[in-house]
């Protein structure tokens, strides 16, 4: 009669051992790889959500015009106030309806890490026209673009005055004036639209530079709107 064959009590705990072993290289080979692939996958999220959101804000630049409204005095005036922090003005293309324009307000806000976020808030004209400059605004649509950037800022292009866009040679001054960049443009004080709208910003150490030419406001459009208020 054969003896029957099995493991030995030895040779089964050795395998377990190995087993175990293999085991424990596996998981932790898993947990390296999924970590990896998970930041890898974020950062594209990220890279993604970014680039998605800097479209968003040169669209919205490059859509602003010279809106008319009037002031306290009834006067006509290009409706556009800006300053480093930010500004507010006229898209003929809304982020959250394009078909519609709006009223839009671009900002930073500090957070308690003295870092910044970038704001975008629109007031949809499509049950209220915007008409006065003091017009109190709902702004209904808000949404953060980006969080914790640094060295955040707004800056504008264009002529410093009316007076300096409309200069003549004289014999007091032959020198004529030039558009210049600042970091307050008042088109109600200044009666002149600004020309271009530059945003800058770090996030991460990766400086993001944006800058937009505005669309020109139509001719005489403050001397029409001024005759139809007559």
């Amino acid at each position: 009669m054969k003896k029957q064959a099995g493991f030995t009590l030895i040779e089964m705990l050795v395998s377990m051992t190995l087993l175990s072993m293999v085991m424990l290289i596996a998981t932790s080979a898993y947990s390296l790889f999924s970590e990896r692939w998970n930041g890898r996958l974020g950062h594209f999220n990220q890279t993604l959500a970014t680039t998605k959101n800097l479209l968003l804000v040169q669209e919205s630049l490059q859509s602003i015009i010279g809106y008319v409204v009037s002031d306290d005095n009834q006067s006509a005036k290009y409706y556009f106030e800006g300053n480093r922090n930010g500004f507010v003005a006229v898209t003929l293309r809304s982020m959250f309806n394009p078909s519609v324009a709006a009223v839009v307000r671009l900002k930073f806000e500090q957070n308690d890490d003295f870092t910044f976020r970038l704001i975008y808030q629109e007031s949809p004209m499509e049950d209220q026209m915007l008409v006065q400059a003091t017009q109190d605004l709902d702004f209904v649509h808000s949404v953060t673009l980006f969080e914790s950037v640094k060295n955040a800022e707004f800056r504008y292009y264009g002529w410093p005055s009316l007076a300096s866009k409309n200069w003549t040679p004289d014999f007091t001054s032959m020198q004529p004036p030039t558009k210049e960049w600042s970091s307050n443009y008042n088109s109600l004080e200044k009666n002149v639209f600004p020309n271009q709208v530059r945003v800058a910003f770090t996030i991460s150490d990766k400086q993001y530079s944006l800058q937009s030419r505005l669309n020109k406001p139509i001719p005489a459009v403050l001397s029409n709107y001024a005759n139809q208020q007559q």
